[in-house]
């Protein structure tokens, strides 16, 4: 009994530490992989081989016994529900012909073709060999993602390989499933009810799952912070109910789950699907450390003769055929046609299911070499993803596949000044053009006006580098009104784009010497771009195209950005030149009538104060103010002023402050200045006596006027010389005539009519 005990503790101790070693190194390996853009299933296939007992021997999946074929069923279940949950059905309907033909026609060429060589090379029951051929239809987004990020292939060709991995992904899951319920069904009429009621039992247990986890996130019952547990726990019923109803059917009813719930786009997707593509990226190299650990070499040595046939037929004959049926009169060069040829890798999900189905098959004991679905499968795999995975670049290179650097622009911000900018580099530079915002009307208006626009989070760059629309898109532009998200889109971009190619609009210009910020800054003497886009609707604003280039004369308009197809400046100076090189130079500007500064400003407002104290400054203000305004109580406006100076004093260094409040009962906005030549104490930075005072109140419901007009003070007095020749002003005209003069030089488009 003692030594009985001690060989179940034992053989505990190997579990445990096989099943952490799995977890381990599987997640490290994934996180290595993605690092280094390469296949994550390069690196699991030598890490499971090593740790395995036919290497290090430190994981012992055989110890795990019956175990092993449970943990591998959840985990596939996750993985096929996460696969249908991302199914793009709009990518689908929007796909080329030839990435349709290639999900319709393409599955069954591989599908038939595959399976006729393995029954005519094996003796083996057609059933086995239709699912044996099943399992190699997906390519997946796994593998064929970092081979589309290392080398930069034409867009078209990128496209199709991208949506094919994406889109064949479920499809070739889905017809495996039905395969192997066909292959456990047996023959015979009882055989053929069996396989009817899996069938039936699955879909329909799959479609209640997946309406009913939608309409749960839809209807918010489930806690925001519990959601991401909610679906996972919700995919796990799924799948253990109809594997208690009827066997073997769970993997149908998941995948149809996750289908289901995709469709209908509950709120929380987004999130969950960040999640589950954690959660999949831990589950995927736990669970193929354990299976390709489990491999032996003399099954792939019995495999191999005539496996090596089998396998060339499937790269060299099989996959060719595919292509050549789904290309016909699609326009494609010779050089094309053979590049998609022989690129067609095998990935994660393709193994998982042929491992799932060998253990299964194994267990039953019905057929006689179960392990052959693993040795065909894992042996696609390796040659596909070794051989055809390292030669794609400098086949593309042969060919001349590849595209040049990547000119196209990333816009983040699809408001209306960031449509007429996409639309300038679109139609002048010729350029790929994709504008990405989180609001869905903005991206529909961009769609509408025929641009590429993308309803997503731009800080999600691993998500949005992986779709074809970035194909041939290498700089940034954040033109959002956050500066700090900008600055951090820089920061986040840079390590795709480069330092150089990361653009942000910010109020404030940024210094020469700050090596810390991330991104160019451009149009700083620009408001925000929403307030912009809005003053262009009201029709006070308006962006023009025109031949030719004058920058930033007094005056007249405003240059946003001026070039050619060969070249582009973005916010040119007056410095700045441009090489025609024989070809037009178009220069888009802005036009913009209003002057939020000195709309809110009247002469009869500007003071000078013998005063020194706060309040008394401020309270001269308020009744100048409130004089010209009816209704208008000085006293009510002095009070509001006072208490948000007390919360948040408003000095802004160098003998300037600036007080400000949002006042109720306000319908327009108001702007005095004081110029006290005494100087008060306690509104400046360490108690600096405040010899300029601007005070400013609006009504609460227009907060973007009032942050535009602090913005315009805080530039006006940014600058020394300005600040000193307010400060000698004889009179109210004076100081008024200084703030138009420099309104005139620093902003282009003041006082512009046409």
């Amino acid at each position: 009994m003692l030594i009985a005990a001690q060989l179940d503790g034992q053989i505990g101790d190997v579990v445990v530490s096989t099943l952490a070693l799995s977890v381990a190194v599987g997640g490290l390996l994934m996180v290595i992989a993605r690092k280094a853009r390469i296949p994550g299933i390069v690196l699991l296939l030598g890490g499971g081989v090593l740790m395995g007992p036919e290497g290090l021997g430190l994981v012992q999946p055989d110890t795990i016994g019956p175990t092993l074929n449970v943990l591998v069923a959840v985990a596939v279940g996750l993985i096929l529900f996460e696969g249908g949950l991302t199914l793009d059905l709009e990518g689908y309907r929007t796909a080329p012909r030839v990435i349709r033909n290639l999900l319709s026609i393409g599955v069954v060429v591989t599908w038939v073709g595959t399976a006729f060589f393995i029954w005519v090379l094996f003796p083996v029951d057609p059933a086995f060999a239709a699912l044996a051929g099943s399992l190699i239809i997906v390519t997946g987004p796994t593998v064929i993602q970092p081979i589309l990020k290392r080398i930069r292939l034409k867009r078209n060709l990128h496209n199709i390989l991208h949506w094919e991995g994406v889109l064949n992904d479920p499809i070739g899951v889905f017809l495996a499933i039905l395969a192997y319920e066909v292959v456990v069904g047996g023959a015979g009429e009882t055989a053929f009810l069996h396989l009817f009621f899996r069938i039936l039992v699955g879909l329909l247990l799959g479609y209640l799952g997946g309406e009913a986890i939608a309409r749960l996130l839809k209807s918010r019952l489930v806690p925001e912070e519990m959601t991401n547990v909610f679906v996972v726990a919700a995919a796990m019923l799924v799948f253990g109910v109809t594997e208690a109803v009827v066997a073997e059917g769970g993997l149908l009813s998941v995948t149809v789950a996750g289908l289901v719930c995709g469709s209908r786009r509950p709120p929380a997707l987004k999130g969950i699907v960040e999640f589950k593509s954690i959660l999949i990226d831990l589950l995927i190299g736990f669970v193929f450390i354990l299976l390709v650990a489990r491999l032996e070499f003399a099954q792939f040595v019995a495999f191999w003769p005539t496996g090596f046939v089998l396998v060339a037929l499937v790269v060299l004959v099989v996959r060719p055929l595919t292509i050549l049926a789904c290309t016909r009169k699609a326009g494609l060069r010779v050089a094309e046609i053979f590049f998609l040829s022989w690129v067609a890798p095998r990935g994660v999900v393709a193994a998982s299911m042929a491992s799932l189905f060998a253990l299964t098959l194994a267990e039953q004991g019905r057929f006689e070499y179960p392990e052959f679905l693993e040795s065909f499968v894992y042996s696609v795999i390796f040659v596909t993803v070794l051989l055809q995975g390292f030669s794609a670049g400098p086949l593309a290179r042969l060919l001349r596949l590849i595209e040049k650097r990547p000119d196209g622009w990333l816009i983040v911000g699809a408001h209306r000044m960031g449509r007429e900018v996409a639309r300038f580099l679109a139609k002048v530079r010729q350029v790929p053009v994709v504008l990405v915002d989180g609001n869905r009307v903005s991206v529909g208006e961009a769609r509408e006006e025929g641009l590429e626009a993308l309803y997503a989070d731009a800080r999600d760059t691993a998500a949005l580098e992986e779709l074809p629309e970035l194909q041939g898109v290498g700089k940034l532009l954040a033109f959002t009104d956050n500066e700090d998200l900008n600055e951090l889109l820089c920061n986040k971009w840079e390590p795709s784009f480069g330092r150089s190619h990361v653009y942000r609009w910010a109020e404030v210009p940024a210094k020469p010497d700050d090596a810390q910020s991330s991104g160019t800054v451009l149009w700083s003497w620009m408001p925000k771009p929403s307030m912009i886009s809005s003053e262009i609707l009201l029709g006070e604003a308006a962006v023009v195209q025109q031949a030719g280039a004058r920058f930033r004369r007094p005056g007249t308009m405003a240059a946003l950005l001026t070039g050619h197809k060969l070249e582009v400046l973005l916010d040119p100076k007056p410095e700045s030149t441009v090489s025609d090189q024989g070809l037009t130079v178009e220069t888009l500007y802005l036009q913009r009538e209003a002057d939020y500064l000195l709309n809110a400003l009247r002469e009869e407002w500007v003071l000078f104060s013998k005063e020194t104290t706060a309040p008394a400054v401020l309270g001269e203000l308020a009744d100048r103010l409130a004089a010209d305004v009816p209704g208008l109580s000085g006293e009510q406006l002095l009070r509001g002023v006072l208490q948000h100076e007390e919360a948040e004093p408003t000095g802004l260094g160098h003998g300037v402050a600036l007080p400000h409040a949002r006042l109720e009962g306000l319908d327009q906005t108001l702007c005095g200045v004081a110029v006290v030549p005494r100087g008060v104490t306690g509104m400046g930075s360490l108690d600096e006596p405040v010899r300029l005072l601007f005070m400013l109140v609006s009504p609460p419901e227009k907060p973007e006027l009032h942050l535009a007009i602090l913005g315009e003070i805080a530039r006006l007095v940014a600058e020394e010389e300005v600040r000193a020749q307010l400060l000698r002003s004889e009179d109210a005209a004076s100081l008024m005539q200084l703030i138009r003069r420099y309104r005139r030089q620093h902003t282009p488009f003041a006082d512009a009519r046409g």
